[in-house]
């Protein structure tokens, strides 16, 4: 999450430059044991799907069926490290049935790079914890500001993820999130005004692919080393995870003053290693049908872009919030529900889509699912709205709960 208030896709429209198989889940999903699922607790996530894998355009698991993860995202452990514990962690599992945890570690931000020894041992504990629940967990190298993967900054990916990818190369519970949120802000000099940027320069894909085709050869080598099949690595898109087909359309990029579903010029500038994903990432309230411009009542309508970009790419929606994009505002539960029922497969390529909601933390913000000083009391069910409903939701997706207060079909996009 952008921990700044950006107007979301209103400042983005406004010049502020945010094959085969798989593709729709089959009336039942097998749960046969797999090799990659042997070592994790039985009838758990891990065990039941094994090692992931990109098939066409869909997440699948070992066996080769479409599968669906669901769960939460840390937010900075620099500033929420209560809310961490294996505890916490075990209570996510047995009480709101999550599949995946995000791992959420800034590296700017007062995070990994004041102590990368620390957070990267932190890391561990952490991988290690999912892995002995039987969940699969995200390691996310979180980008933030600088925006550019490329910045000095960010030399610390290399060690980072060639340290992590040589411990856990053997496991299966272990996917990768290499840049979170590209964006064009660069340097933020006023404390009294976090959310402004005093210092842009565009982030374009190209940019990105190349700090990717850097990184995935670090991570893959490890695998290959040990005959382990490639993890799943997925890969941030421009505007904070906003221009998803950036590597499909020429001109595609942040502040360009278009319509994010008008017309561009076709090329193919995807990443060219297997088991590769592209990520996206909303906010309900901001993120929607888009606004009145220029005389079109829909201009940036994200809900029409992302029905029609689940048929070009695989995606992870590794972040989401059912409030504005600074983690703040009304929880929009409509919205949100909006975006989840098509990510069941109800978007033009059928397509079952992941996502971890931000965030399992105690912030004050109104995105955060425990109410403030629950993780000092270990309070780990004393919830906010959003988290009242993001519970409820993972009942029913992860857990077969019957419940008509959330997911409501009335909330189905329809283009």
């Amino acid at each position: 999450m952008r921990n700044v208030f950006i107007g979301a896709l209103m400042a983005a429209a406004v010049g502020l430059c945010s094959c085969g198989g798989c593709a729709s889940k089959p009336e039942s999903v097998s749960t046969v044991k797999v090799d990659g699922g042997a070592g994790y607790p039985e009838n758990s996530p891990v065990a039941d799907h094994g090692r992931l894998q990109v098939i066409g355009k869909q997440l699948c698991d070992e066996a080769g069926n479409p599968v669906q993860l669901a769960g939460m995202s840390t937010m900075g452990w620099q500033w929420c490290g209560d809310c961490y514990t294996r505890e916490s962690i075990e209570n996510l599992v047995k009480e709101w049935n999550i599949s995946i945890l995000r791992l959420a570690m800034y590296v700017e931000e007062e995070g990994y790079n004041t102590d990368p020894e620390g957070f990267t041992k932190k890391m561990c504990e952490f991988i290690d914890i999912c892995g002995d629940l039987g969940i699969y967990c995200l390691v996310d190298w979180h980008v933030l500001c600088p925006g550019n993967p490329l910045d000095p900054k960010y030399a610390g990916a290399d060690e980072f993820f060639h340290h992590i990818a040589n411990k856990y190369a053997n496991k299966s519970h272990v996917l990768y999130e290499i840049c979170n949120e590209p964006n064009n802000c660069q340097e933020k000099g006023d404390t009294t005004k976090p959310w402004v940027c005093t210092k842009e320069a565009n982030v374009t894909w190209d940019m990105i692919a190349e700090y990717a085709n850097r990184i995935i050869p670090v991570i893959q080598s490890e695998y290959d080393a040990v005959a382990a099949p490639h993890p799943i690595i997925i890969v941030g898109t421009p505007q904070w995870d906003q221009l998803v087909d950036a590597c499909l359309k020429e001109g595609m990029c942040q502040g360009n003053g278009k319509d994010i579903c008008e017309e561009y010029p076709v090329r193919d500038a995807r990443l060219k290693q297997d088991n590769i994903m592209y990520t996206f990432h909303f906010y309900a309230n901001e993120h929607n049908s888009g606004f009145e411009k220029d005389g079109k009542p829909d201009f940036y309508n994200m809900y029409s872009y992302m029905y029609d970009v689940f048929a070009k790419l695989p995606i992870f929606c590794t972040e989401f919030g059912p409030t504005d994009a600074d983690g703040n505002g009304v929880v929009a539960y409509d919205k949100t529900d909006t975006w989840l029922l098509m990510f069941e497969g109800r978007n033009a390529g059928t397509q079952l889509v992941s996502y971890c909601c931000w965030s399992y933390s105690d912030n004050y913000r109104t995105s955060s699912v425990l109410k403030p000083g629950a993780c000092e009391r270990q309070a780990w069910n004393d919830l906010t709205p959003a988290g009242e409903y993001i519970k409820k939701v993972l009942a029913v997706v992860n857990g077969g709960a019957k419940d008509t207060t959330v997911l409501k079909i009335s909330n189905i996009y329809k283009k």
